[in-house]
């Protein structure tokens, strides 16, 4: 490439990129950079283009070569130390500032990126008043999203680029529901300035409230080693490595939690939940005891006991304890809906009259969806089928007008993972892709035998469950979630399955070490079949279905708390989500013919010896009669399944919707119309 041709790609992808043609751009100075590797502006600008993309690895590798080829330009180093400090590695950090201190530059700029990359140093208004600051987080506090962003939107104004400021506009856009505006602007802060942590830390926060648990935690993780004495910043570690099921780093993290705040009653609970989760039952009662003996941390360390309780299969105790929780602070509604998940009611309990007053005495839990989900399930109980629907309608008109399911959204998601899909040969890499690991994925919609399947196999003497790992979610999230991965070739879609089969093998390695075969379950894996057969061609497959008139019917009677669950709320949503998860099958049974293994609940509870003997052959595995005492283990559970899978199989459920037939009409309907066939 000649110096005129190299001017003119030049100019092209830096018009691509202030016109805002991203994917264009990038592409360009690929291609120049691929030319004319020294070229440092090229570099410079690629790097711009991927920090934005949310790829602070990419950028950090071609600042690292700009500053070779341009070691004399602080605009280099600057954008060096954000790429940095998004990215979050602290050995490459620290190798950083080893090399500034020789770098060629003017002094006033390294004492600057000096500052800015110190530990524990103070925050920074950017010139705006500390008066000015407090009254913003007065607002914040008080949960004044008008008055928030009034007063952030002022600051911004005086004093733009600030993180602080920025944060605290991100904070009040959040209070008012405007959660996109949000996100956008938390990520606005932290690129302004990647080591102010209260940042970060206030954005795994918001990312944590919206259920996105994986980036929430990778945030933590970043922000505990920019201030490795924060034992806040670890307990907030923890509590989010147990929602992704990282049980052996949430407990390690909350162990230095605690080494750092012993008296601290939050870093205990949290330490206390993850020795649950990691199934160290005695270690964690012995730690809920305490706390709540001495009056510590309640009525939080009383709900997180009784969840314990719930998992172990201790009902009784759980009950009592969410009652307690419920008598010192009668705000907290919501945990009626816990409580009645995890209780089989009868006739005549004196609890259903007890939940019933405690509803009409409170005027919050009156009006709460929980409580009308958990009036229908003691009505259903009780047999009272007259009833349920009432409630069912109340608490999902309720939700659905908060959080209504955008199934345009969804059909963009399908296209995209399709074509990442079709845009390479999945059984041909899954021939040659050497990785080991070889975990049973068991998937399906939920409410429909996934817990069931998954605590079946994983009674099994050469397995181990883990429940609703995400570590299949991660590994396989720099793919799916990003947006230009759609245009990859094929060697770069192969390359990115065989990472995500390495990453998969690296989780479950840390988290499960002693693990001889893994039963991981994660609802929404039928999305992924073919790219994770790729992946990892020793893994099995199996995907739950059921009648989807029994099964549509009990995720309508569920409240789920997981992130992009909003079809549930919806008859009409609810019929085209089920004709998607049948138009899945049908589309990786044609691309990848025998890639997974169908299991039937209506079956499995008829013939459970037949269905579950096909299910062991299918994932390798000898007949062991244990199998089908898996409601004898005391292995914990942490789904709406609770209850259930502390016993024995039953059919109960099977028809179900037969009580419902009239209410149920216009979902009948809508599966006629999305083409569902019915079963007879």
């Amino acid at each position: 490439m000649n110096k005129q041709a190299l001017d003119q790609a030049f100019a092209r992808a830096a018009a691509a990129h202030k016109a805002g043609k991203l994917a264009e751009a990038k592409a360009g100075f690929e291609r120049i950079v691929k030319a004319v590797p020294n070229m440092a502006q090229a570099r410079f600008q690629l790097a711009r283009i991927l920090l934005d993309a949310n790829d602070p690895q990419g950028a950090a590798k071609h600042l690292s070569a700009a500053r070779k080829s341009a070691p004399k330009q602080p605009p280099v180093w600057q954008l060096s130390a954000i790429a940095l400090g998004v990215l979050g590695d602290a050995v490459k950090i620290e190798r950083f500032k080893s090399e500034l201190k020789s770098a060629p530059i003017p002094a006033t700029v390294k004492a600057e990126l000096t500052a800015k990359m110190a530990i524990n140093r103070p925050p920074e208004f950017g010139g705006a008043s500390k008066a000015d600051m407090d009254a913003l987080i007065r607002a914040l506090v008080n949960r004044d999203g008008d008055m928030a962003l009034t007063l952030a939107t002022a600051l911004d104004r005086k004093h733009p680029g600030t993180a602080l400021i920025i944060n605290g506009l991100a904070s009040a856009h959040d209070l008012l529901g405007d959660t996109v505006s949000a996100d956008l602007l938390f990520r606005r802060a932290i690129l302004r300035d990647p080591f102010a942590v209260s940042v970060r830390a206030n954005y795994a926060r918001f990312l944590k409230e919206q259920k996105q648990y994986l980036p929430a935690e990778q945030h933590l993780q970043r922000a505990t080693q920019l201030q490795p004495e924060n034992g806040i910043l670890f307990a907030l570690l923890a509590d989010t490595l147990c929602e992704t099921s990282k049980t052996q780093q949430a407990e390690d993290a909350a162990h230095k939690a605690v080494k750092l705040l012993p008296q601290d009653a939050y870093c205990q609970m949290i330490l206390a939940r993850a020795c649950s989760l990691n199934g160290k039952t005695k270690e964690a009662e012995a730690l809920f005891d305490d706390l709540i003996a001495h009056d510590r941390g309640l009525p939080q360390a009383l709900v997180l006991r009784a969840g314990h309780y719930q998992q172990v299969g201790a009902f009784a105790a759980s009950v009592a304890d969410f009652i307690r929780a419920i008598d010192i602070d009668p705000t907290l509604t919501d945990l009626y809906y816990q409580l009645v998940m995890g209780t089989k009611f009868t006739a005549g309990d004196p609890l259903i009259t007890e939940i019933e007053d405690r509803i009409a005495r409170s005027p919050a839990a009156a009006q709460d969806p929980g409580t009308s989900y958990a009036m229908a399930k003691i009505h259903e109980d009780t047999k009272q089928y007259d009833k349920v629907f009432t409630y069912l309608r109340s608490a999902n008109d309720a939700l659905a007008a908060q959080t209504p399911w955008n199934h345009d959204e969804y059909n963009r998601l399908e296209d995209h993972i399709k074509t990442i899909a079709t845009s390479t040969d999945l059984r041909a890499l899954g021939t040659t892709n050497r990785n080991p690991v070889d975990p049973i994925f068991v998937t399906g919609l939920p409410r429909s035998g996934t817990t069931l399947t998954e605590q079946i196999i994983g009674a099994h003497s050469t397995t181990t469950g883990v429940g609703e790992a995400f570590w299949s979610r991660a590994a396989l999230h720099p793919l799916i979630a990003n947006g230009e991965s759609g245009k990859w070739s094929a060697a770069q879609i192969n390359t990115a399955l065989i990472a995500a089969g390495q990453a998969y093998q690296a989780m479950s390695d840390e988290e499960a070490p002693n693990a001889l075969r893994i039963v991981d379950k994660v609802v929404g894996n039928h999305e992924h079949i073919g790219l994770l057969g790729a992946a990892m061609p020793k893994s099995r497959v199996v995907v739950m279905k059921r009648d989807p008139r029994d099964n549509l019917l009990s995720i309508y009677k569920n409240r789920f708390n997981a992130h992009g669950l909003h079809y549930n709320t919806d008859l009409r949503a609810l019929a085209y989500y089920y004709s998607r998860f049948l138009r899945w099958l049908e589309f990786w049974q044609e691309l990848w013919p025998d890639s997974f293994h169908v299991l039937d609940y209506d079956e499995l509870t008829a013939d459970p010896e037949g269905q579950a003997r096909k299910l062991l052959d299918y994932c390798d595995l000898p007949w062991e009669d244990g199998v089908l005492d898996f409601h004898k283990s005391d292995n914990s559970v942490r789904t709406l399944s609770v209850y259930q899978v502390r016993q024995p199989i039953y059919r109960s459920s099977v028809r179900s919707w037969e009580r419902y037939a009239d209410d149920l009409a216009p979902l009948f309907d809508a599966l006629r119309e999305f083409g569902v066939p019915l079963p007879d």
